[in-house]
């Protein structure tokens, strides 16, 4: 029994070493055209999704400036629609398509950059929000909502690019 059980783990171990990786099988390589990833730039955290920073103290200024790779052959046309919402809403990809969680639409861009402005008194007033979503610690540190938003992109020749989500957290 003992050399059946031997024999069966050395043909398990040479199978196993004799596989190859299969980077290239479907469903396990990242989806997005390589020649048309849109990047984000000037965010200030990186947590599986570029976050980027504002204050309200500060007055709330957002922008958020995303880029295709110079290699692209494609340029952008505009950025056709912005959706917003606080995280953990149901906000995805598909859903922020909707007139409730459309903050914007139909904005200029040209190039390789297209840049996207905005305020936290903006995305308050879209919102019908009198503040920003908070949570107050016990030791009195107030801790705002990040806010999350969704860009579906026109490139130049008609195609349409939803790149990952971007989220902006508020500080005091």
């Amino acid at each position: 029994m003992k050399k059946i059980l031997y024999m069966l783990a050395m043909a398990l171990v040479v199978n196993l070493s004799a596989c190859e990786q299969d980077k290239n099988a479907p469903g396990i390589q990242d989806l997005q055209a390589t020649d048309n990833a849109v990047t984000f730039t000037g965010y200030k955290y990186f947590e599986r999704i570029p976050i980027g920073e504002t204050s309200i103290a500060g007055g709330g200024a957002i922008t958020i400036t995303m880029t295709l790779p110079d290699a692209s052959p494609r340029t952008f046309k505009e950025i056709t629609q912005v959706g917003a919402s606080t995280i953990n809403a149901s906000l995805n990809q598909t859903t922020f398509k909707t007139t409730a969680n459309t903050l914007a639409s139909k904005i200029s861009a040209t190039g390789k950059t297209a840049t996207f402005t905005t305020t936290i008194a903006n995305y308050l007033a879209f919102k019908k929000l009198a503040a920003m979503p908070s949570t107050t610690a016990s030791n009195g540190i107030v801790t705002y909502s990040d806010m999350q938003f969704f860009f579906l992109l026109t490139l130049d020749d008609g195609s349409t690019v939803i790149p990952v989500e971007y989220r902006v957290r508020v500080r005091a």
